[in-house]
C-alpha cells in the first residue's frame, strides 16, 4: 500500500478553494505539474514537505485538469501526486511519462473508494516508465500506443473494470515489468468491444480482484495479437470467483493468441478462453493449484477453450498442469491437439504433464466435452504407468459418452513416472531473493527473485 496525504491535511488545504475543471488552450504548449501548479485554477498545488515522503515535492490535484489536444504533458520525475475524489488527469495531446526517479500516483483522501484515474487520449505513442499508481490507475482511451514498463500497480479502487483499462482499441502497446497487486477488479483489462493488441511480458499478478466477482485478474479481449510470455499470476483460495488469465471473444474479432512461460497458480481456474479464435498457443506454461471453485460443474480448469461457433484452434503443448478440478476441458472448438508430432501441417509436440487434476474421487487430466477428435499425443499422463489402460482412465471421451468425440493419446511420452517437483524446484546453485533483496537458501512460497527474474514459487 503506498502512502496517502491525510484526509484532514488535504481538506485544511483545498477548503478555501472552489476550482473547475481546467482546461489548457491547446496552442501547442508544454505543461508539467509543476507549471499546472502555477496556473490560476488549475487546482494543482505544491503542498509543504511531508515525513512521509521525505524530500520529495508532493502535489494535490483537487479538481480534474485535461491537457487539451496540441499541447504536450511531461511528466515530472521524482515527486508525489495526490488525488482527490472523482478526480481525473485527462491528456487528449501529447504525453510522455518516461521518468528515471519514478514519481508516485497516490490518493490525498483516507477513503479505500477514490473513483481517479489518468487517462490517456491522445493519438500518438505514451510511454510510462517507473510509475507507481495506488488507488488509481489508467484508462486508455487512444488510437494510438501504450507502452507501460517497470510500473506498479497497488490497490486500484475498482471503479475502472481493471487499474490498466483499454477502454477502446489502439496500436500494438505493451506492458512488461510490471506488478499488480491487491487491485479490486483485474488488473489488466479491456473492453469487450475493445479488440486491443496487447504484448504482456514479465509481469507478476498478486492476489488482484479482491472483490471476488467473475472476473480474472488479466481480463481481455480476444484481439490479432495477444502475447502473454513469462508472467506469474497468483492468486489465493479465499477469493474463489478469480481466474487467472480469461481472454474473451463476444464479437468474433480476428485474433491470434499466445500464452508462453507463464506461471499461473491458486485462481479458480488457470487459462480460460471464451469465444472463437483463429489459432491459440499455450506453451511451457506452469499451472498449479487452479482449484479454488466451490462447484466443479462451473470451472476449476487448468486450461478450458469454450467455443460455441466452432471456430478455436488451439495447440497446447509443454505445460504442466497440476492440482486442478479439470486438466483441460474442450467445449466446443474447431480443432484442439494437444500432441500430434507426426502431423507435418501443425507444430504440436505435445510434452504436457498432468498431476492430481480431478473432483468428486474421480481424476480428469483431460476432458472433451466436444464432438471433436482430439490428439494428445506425447504426453505423461497422471498415472502410475503410462499404459493405455491406465491413460483412459484419466481421459473423459467418447469411450465415456458415445455422443462426445474421441482423444487419441497414443504413444504417450517415453517416462513412465511423474517427479512434479523437478518442474517446481530449481537447481541449488541458482542465485535466490525474495522481493526484499535478502538471499534464500530455497525459493518460498509466493514470488522469488531467481537469476535476477521473478518467479512464483
Amino acid at each position: 500500500m503506498m502512502k496517502r496525504l491525510t484526509l484532514s491535511l488535504f481538506l485544511a488545504l483545498v477548503s478555501t478553494l472552489t476550482f473547475a475543471q481546467y482546461t489548457t488552450a491547446g496552442d501547442g504548449t508544454t505543461y508539467n505539474i509543476k507549471t499546472l501548479a502555477a496556473l490560476s485554477g488549475s487546482g494543482i498545488e505544491e503542498v509543504p514537505p511531508q515525513p512521509d515522503w521525505g524530500s520529495i515535492p508532493v502535489y494535490t490535484i483537487g479538481s480534474s485538469v485535461t491537457v487539451a489536444a496540441g499541447d504536450k504533458f511531461v511528466m515530472d520525475d521524482g515527486i508525489a501526486l495526490l488525488f482527490a475524489a472523482d478526480v481525473s488527469l485527462t491528456i487528449e495531446g501529447e504525453a510522455d511519462f518516461q521518468l528515471t526517479k519514478g514519481s508516485v500516483f497516490g490518493s490525498a483522501t483516507d477513503e479505500p473508494y477514490l473513483g481517479s484515474d489518468i487517462i490517456i487520449k491522445g493519438a500518438g505513442t505514451t510511454n510510462f516508465t517507473n510509475c507507481k499508481f495506488s488507488y488509481l490507475g489508467l484508462r486508455l482511451m487512444t488510437e494510438g500506443s501504450v507502452n507501460i514498463d517497470n510500473c506498479k500497480f497497488y490497490d486500484h479502487d475498482g471503479s475502472a473494470a481493471a487499474a490498466v483499462m483499454f477502454v477502446s482499441a489502439g496500436n500494438q502497446s505493451t506492458i512488461s515489468n510490471c506488478h499488480f497487486e491487491h487491485c479490486q477488479k483485474a488488473a489488466i483489462g479491456s473492453a469487450a468491444n475493445a479488440s486491443q493488441p496487447l504484448l504482456i511480458d514479465k509481469c507478476t499478478f498478486e492476489q488482484n480482484s479482491l472483490a471476488n466477482n467473475n472476473i480474472p485478474q488479466i481480463n481481455i479481449t480476444a484481439a490479432n495479437q495477444i502475447i502473454i510470455q513469462d508472467c506469474q499470476v497468483t492468486g489465493t483460495p479465499e477469493k474463489n470467483m478469480v481466474g487467472g488469465i480469461g481472454i474473451s471473444n463476444f464479437m468474433s474479432f480476428e485474433s491470434s493468441v499466445l500464452i508462453s512461460g507463464c506461471t499461473i497458480s491458486d485462481n479458480r481456474y488457470g487459462i480460460g478462453l471464451v469465444g472463437p479464435a483463429d489459432i491459440v498457443r499455450i506453451e511451457d506454461c506452469t499451472l498449479m493449484n487452479n482449484r479454488y471453485e466451490t462447484n466443479p460443474m462451473n470451472g476449476g480448469s487448468g486450461i478450458s477453450f469454450y467455443d460455441p461457433y466452432l471456430k478455436t484452434q488451439a495447440v497446447i503443448s509443454g505445460n504442466h498442469i497440476e492440482g486442478s478440478l479439470w486438466g483441460v476441458t474442450v467445449i466446443g472448438c474447431k480443432d484442439v491437439s494437444l500432441g500430434q508430432p507426426e502431423n507435418t501441417d501443425i507444430d504440436s509436440p505435445g510434452g504436457n504433464v498432468f498431476k492430481n487434476n480431478g473432483n468428486g474421487g474421480q481424476l480428469y487430466d483431460l476432458y472433451n466435452n466436444s464432438t471433436l477428435t482430439i490428439y494428445a499425443q506425447n504426453n505423461t499422463w497422471n498415472v502410475t504407468e503410462q499404459t493405455q489402460e491406465q491413460i483412459e482412465t484419466v481421459i473423459f471421451h467418447k469411450t465415456d459418452d458415445a455422443s462426445l468425440g474421441e482423444v487419441i493419446y497414443w504413444p504417450a511420452a517415453s517416462t513412465s513416472s511423474i517427479n512434479p517437483s523437478s518442474v517446481l524446484l530449481p537447481p541449488s546453485s541458482l542465485t535466490i531473493y525474495d522481493l526484499n533483496g535478502r538471499p534464500l537458501n530455497v525459493p518460498q512460497k509466493g514470488i522469488n527473485i531467481i537469476n535476477g527474474k521473478k518467479v512464483v514459487y
